[in-house]
């Protein structure tokens, strides 16, 4: 379980820092297209984590990302929507038999719900986001409009993620 911890917030720490120094730089389509791949840990939280630690996990990660974009509370508030509807969307895609591990990813949730999972998590995540970033200006369609376009990027660097952890099992969920 100390190992587990401990991976987990290296990941975080390599999460945030590939985050904050790379992809904040990376934009597709005339900037239309922006990955967050820092949602990935929340997202590979494990399923059976209380909600009111989970949330307070989700804080300190949008805070963190917030602190070093300098987006006041739009991260924290993005990545509180995303732990928020995470528990509802687990019960919701749930076998019978409960998952195989109580971490998500392809194998454990199978390949169709894991896309689900973390595409609907990661549609949440940046249409609020950008719903947010662009309210003052009133541009509601702009901002559905990178939401739209953002999230299948981020989902691809999910699923590479999740393909390179697949080899390395007793890496559980980073790779990083």
């Amino acid at each position: 379980m100390i190992n587990y911890i401990i991976r987990s917030i290296l990941g975080f720490i390599g999460l945030v820092f590939l985050q904050v120094l790379i992809l904040n730089e990376v934009s597709l389509f005339n900037g239309w297209s922006q990955p967050y791949l820092y949602i990935y840990f929340l997202i590979m939280l494990p399923v059976n984590i209380p909600d009111r630690f989970i949330l307070f996990i989700g804080f300190f990660t949008g805070l963190i990302i917030d602190l070093f974009t300098h987006t006041p509370g739009i991260h924290t508030s993005a990545s509180l929507t995303l732990v928020f509807v995470r528990p509802y969307l687990i019960k919701a895609i749930r076998p019978r038999e409960g998952f195989t591990s109580a971490i998500p990813s392809i194998n454990a949730f199978g390949a169709s719900k894991f896309f689900v999972y973390a595409g609907l998590l990661t549609l949440v995540h940046h249409v609020w986001l950008f719903i947010l970033l662009y309210f003052d200006t009133g541009l509601f369609f702009i901002a559905i409009g990178h939401a739209l376009l953002s999230a299948p990027f981020t989902l691809i660097l999910i699923y590479l993620l999740q393909y390179f952890n697949m080899g390395n099992r007793k890496s559980y969920h980073y790779g990083l």
